[in-house]
């Protein structure tokens, strides 16, 4: 975004605005800390209409809740300063698990719920006998901050985000387009920076859509219709990086054995490009799904007539397998329109129920213990030096550890952050010392502040420099003071200043010897988490559980994993993984599994074709994978697939009824060995 665009421009004037106005009516109610009311404006503050007021709405009902729990528990630890500071860390760390499990812009709820409660408690310890008036005063400055900001951003040149999220996902769809375009046409087989970015990109789009889907609600019922729209859209689109890379796999392993395409076969993918590249592809879909069946036909009768070899056949037949999938992602998400205009307006919008959310309890437990620990620390630090203006020690190590707590290594962030606050103590001591002293009067001080204000509103309305600009813009007005009689304390603001930087001081230490992890050693975690469900799944194959619901719920667990390790593993790659180390290979194992073995069961019974071994030595090739995901597949393991592959497509070529069993056994051997020939083997 341009630094003095239309919209950065209106933000920074509606935000400035907001501010005043929310200061004004915080003075004129004589609430406590008037400066809280301006503070909550630019937090609120969003350069969408819909996000800023659902922010608003998640801002109040989580300092409401922190504000219930200190009521509640102060007159009961509040004479004992250990055991209130261990129950309000406790209280941090248990808002901010409930926080981390929700992976939306609603956990921002239970993560301010946490630290708000630090805020509001540790702030008036000294009186305890205020409490009750600190915590109401609290939530009316948060209250006249959601209505001024609100009310501003909704009433006065509203930017909808509708279009926003109609773009994200036709974007969404137009990455996929692009990178199934290259594979088919590009000279170069092989994997490029240029497709993997492109595929990093679309593993980012769900959680996008999802975050615009929970700030568009708020809209109202114009964006409803869209919402349920985008919903069902979301949901088929989620399968294109799965087929997208199986399309490459083939499309490699065919140029890498020199295979060439019959004339049929580069028919059919002329006609598939021409309609990938038609404005109008829905139309043409059927037509284009028959011309691809019709060849598949063709390969197979080639096949059963000796005219082509096993290999051959099946690397086509899987490759028109996930052209046809493409076809039927892309026409469901185009039909997703027509589908979502047949439901009464009066109908909710559908929650996403497609993708499972991963949750790594054991990351989130060491998140929420480094949050206690910190703030806890920070109370031991207050309690011990008897220093009145250390209470913010704590409070803002609590406020740091849980905001940055869903980062892989929040050190990096932390650092900035302390760098914003440094940036924002200078300008307030400048403020403090030359400007404020010369306003007498409320429109004297708006004058001082606008300039500043303004510009910060510029600066957070820029993606590049919004997190900088934001936390500025919420440390001046606190560090200043805005007091009711407009004249700030030098000294208090640095006493405030120099507890603030040993709380974040403190907060990036703790975090830096408990909690800073790698990427790379986040997507491991996932890795083996998508590995245990994939063992979960073949075990439930393997004994005749499996449905194909579990099968579907796979696939959706699967996917949303793969969307967190696609990103880490492009910042911080983790060489030597074996398959790949990103469960795009798992996830077509486990669906290949189920649909050679439960799909086929009683056929391969009436041929005599024994899978159990294999299956004990997926499972058991899985087993150790959980222990080192390093390790390659065994010899073991291809010997026993080489076998079975070899005795169903000797009899396949009588009864091509095994077609099917045989493609699927296929598609696990070469997820597993993907350089390895057709095997050379003599079955009696």
């Amino acid at each position: 975004m341009k630094w003095l665009s239309k919209n950065a421009l209106m933000f920074a004037i509606k935000t400035c605005i907001a501010a005043f106005l929310a200061l004004y009516i915080a003075l004129k109610l004589n609430l406590d800390k008037p400066a809280w009311a301006m503070v909550s404006v630019y937090v609120i503050s969003q350069l969408y209409s819909a996000s800023t007021l659902s922010k608003a709405m998640f801002r109040f009902l989580g300092t409401v809740l922190g504000g219930i729990f200190i009521f509640l528990i102060y007159p009961l630890t509040v004479t004992t300063p250990i055991l209130f500071s261990l129950s309000v860390s406790l209280w941090v760390a248990f808002c901010l698990y409930l926080s981390l499990h929700d992976r939306t812009p609603k956990s921002y709820v239970f993560m301010l719920a946490g630290y708000s409660a630090a805020i509001m408690g540790f702030a008036d310890v000294t009186t305890p006998l205020s409490i009750t008036y600190t915590v109401i005063s609290r939530i009316e400055e948060i209250t006249v901050a959601i209505v001024c900001s609100s009310l501003v951003h909704m009433l006065v040149f509203p930017v909808t985000m509708r279009n926003m999220l109609e773009n994200s996902v036709s974007n969404w769809f137009e990455s996929a387009k692009n990178v199934c375009n290259e594979l088919l046409t590009s000279e170069s087989k092989q994997s490029t920076p240029e497709r993997d970015q492109i595929l990093v990109q679309m593993a980012n789009y769900p959680i996008s859509v999802e975050t615009l889907i929970t700030h568009c609600v708020y809209e109202g019922d114009e964006a409803r219709r869209l919402i349920r729209l985008v919903s069902a859209q979301y949901q088929h689109l989620s399968y294109l990086i799965p087929t997208l890379t199986a399309i490459e796999k083939r499309l490699s392993l065919l140029a890498e054995q020199g295979i060439v395409f019959p004339d049929f076969v580069a028919e059919s993918f002329s006609h598939f490009l021409v309609w990938l590249n038609s404005p109008e592809q829905s139309g043409q879909a059927q037509a284009i799904q028959e011309d691809i069946l019709a060849s598949q036909e063709r390969i197979k009768t080639l096949y059963s007539q000796g005219e082509m070899t096993a290999e051959e056949g099946l690397l086509f037949i899987g490759l028109m397998e996930r052209l046809l999938n493409f076809i039927r992602i892309s026409e469901s998400y185009f039909n997703a329109r027509e589908r979502v205009s047949q439901l009464g307006t009066e109908k909710k919008p559908s929650k996403l129920k497609l993708i499972r959310k991963h949750r790594d309890k054991g990351l989130i437990l060491l998140s929420c213990f480094t949050a206690f620990f910190a703030t806890m620390i920070g109370c031991l630090f207050w309690i011990g030096t008897g220093w009145m203006d250390g209470a913010t020690a704590p409070m803002i190590a609590a406020v740091v550890c849980s905001f940055f707590a869903s980062l892989d290594s929040p050190v990096a962030s932390m650092q900035v952050f302390l760098k914003g606050v440094l940036m924002a103590i200078l300008i307030s001591i400048l403020y403090v010392g030359l400007i404020i002293p010369m306003a007498v009067s409320y429109e004297a001080l708006i004058i001082c502040l606008a300039p500043g204000l303004l510009a910060l509103g510029l600066v957070i309305a820029n993606p590049s420099t919004n997190f900088i600009g934001l936390i500025i813009a919420t440390q001046i007005p606190g560090f200043i003071g805005m007091s009711h009689d407009l004249k700030p304390d030098l000294l208090s603001i640095i006493n405030a200043s120099i507890s603030t930087i040993v709380g974040i001081v403190l907060a990036v230490v703790v975090t830096a010897i408990i909690r800073n992890k790698r990427p790379s050693w986040s997507a491991r975690r996932v890795l083996r988490k998508g590995i245990k469900e994939l063992l979960q799944f073949t075990g439930e194959i393997n004994i005749n559980t499996a449905s194909l619901r579990a099968r579907q719920q796979f696939v959706a667990s699967q996917i949303d994993k793969i969307n967190i390790i696609l990103p880490r593993n492009k910042i911080d790659p983790t060489p030597g993984v074996a398959l790949g180390g990103n469960l795009i290979t798992e996830i077509w194992l486990g669906v290949n599994c189920y649909d050679f073995y439960a799909r086929h069961e009683a056929l391969l019974r009436e041929h005599a074709l024994e899978s159990g071994a294999l299956m004990f030595e997926i499972n058991k090739y899985f087993k150790q994978r959980l222990k080192n995901i390093y390790i390659e597949p065994p010899q073991s393991l291809l010997d026993e697939l080489d076998l079975l592959l070899v005795r169903t497509e000797g009899q396949c070529r009588s009864d091509m009824a095994l077609f099917r069993p045989l493609f699927y056994l296929f598609n696990i051997r070469m997820a597993l060995y993907p350089s390895q020939r057709w095997p050379e083997l003599q079955v009696a």
